[in-house]
């Protein structure tokens, strides 16, 4: 695998949870994957004169090591498969001191017109440019709990609240939050979910954490980790539009729950994104995962989302 990104954690990419945010993982595999375009013949792609750019279509990310204030980061990565219009690309993102494996990125991207978003065939040179940079996903990179290659969640905006999602995030799409096609950033998806969660999930996690201090008498501050996500990018707002998210437990084990996320304007009710993602809830004085009491779990169950028909 070759490198195409390199630097550090800036102090503003850190969450409540004292890690770089999830939005700033997706920025900086992008920004890697930007680079890797250039290397598969796609000169300029993310230019506003291109006539063919890059489209994320699915996203797959598996946290392995988190990543605080300061320390130095890269990406590399490679292409898995090429398709007529589309390209499977994976990367990962390594701590520079130790080599351990931060984040890996599962990720599958289309060939398309720049302003329509069309299929785009890939040109004969980058067929063959594509096979120099040919890797193998590594055990560390291949999903764990949630596919890559299962269908797309169908969801209906209208129906979501019925179905016991909780609307958890809303807000506008600013100038600053589009690319050159006026297409949100993709760390834009996720970035509203990471800001909307806590409205579905933090009054639990405080109160599973108060509960599990009061009987062993540990200091304790609750807190969360995502392990694995899957994203699957449907549509594209622009400047002055509005995505509301829509979020609800789907799961819950005894150290994970697997949440889903809707992502959809609150007045068309247009479906931009579906996530998925498996989460822990991680205590911020130890630095360490904790087990859901059984009290606490039948409290998320009965809280579960009800599956389409």
């Amino acid at each position: 695998m070759r490198d195409y990104w390199r630097g550090s954690v800036e102090a503003w990419e850190c969450d409540e949870m004292g890690h770089m945010n999830v939005r700033f993982w997706v920025r900086r595999a992008l920004d890697g994957m930007m680079l890797m375009a250039t290397e598969l013949g796609c000169e300029r792609a993310f230019a506003p004169e291109a006539t063919a750019s890059l489209l994320p279509v699915r996203q797959h990310i598996r946290f392995l090591k988190e990543a605080r204030e300061g320390v130095p980061l890269f990406f590399r990565g490679g292409v898995v498969s090429l398709g007529e219009a589309d390209i499977v690309l994976y990367g990962e993102i390594v701590h520079t001191l130790d080599g351990a494996i931060g984040a890996t990125f599962l990720t599958k991207m289309a060939h398309v017109e720049a302003k329509t978003g069309k299929a785009y065939p890939w040109p004969a040179r980058t067929k063959a440019l594509a096979l120099a940079l040919q890797v193998e996903v590594p055990k560390h990179g291949s999903p764990r709990s949630i596919p890559f290659d299962g269908p797309t969640d169908r969801f209906e905006a209208a129906t979501l609240v019925s179905r016991g999602f909780q609307q958890v995030g809303l807000s506008a799409v600013r100038i600053e939050d589009v690319d050159v096609f006026n297409r949100l950033y993709p760390e834009g998806m996720i970035g509203r979910v990471s800001t909307g969660v806590p409205n579905l999930m933090t009054a639990w996690r405080e109160e599973t954490t108060a509960e599990l201090s009061a009987q062993d008498g540990q200091p304790r501050k609750a807190g969360a980790a995502v392990l694995e996500y899957r994203l699957d990018y449907l549509a594209w707002p622009g400047a002055g539009d509005f995505v509301a998210v829509h979020s609800g437990v789907a799961n819950v084990s005894e150290k994970t729950n697997t949440l889903k996320h809707v992502l959809a304007h609150p007045v068309t009710g247009e479906v931009f994104c579906v996530c998925e993602a498996v989460a822990v809830t991680f205590d911020l004085v130890a630095r360490k995962v904790i087990a859901i009491p059984p009290q606490a779990r039948a409290k998320l169950e009965a809280r579960l989302i009800k599956p389409s028909e």
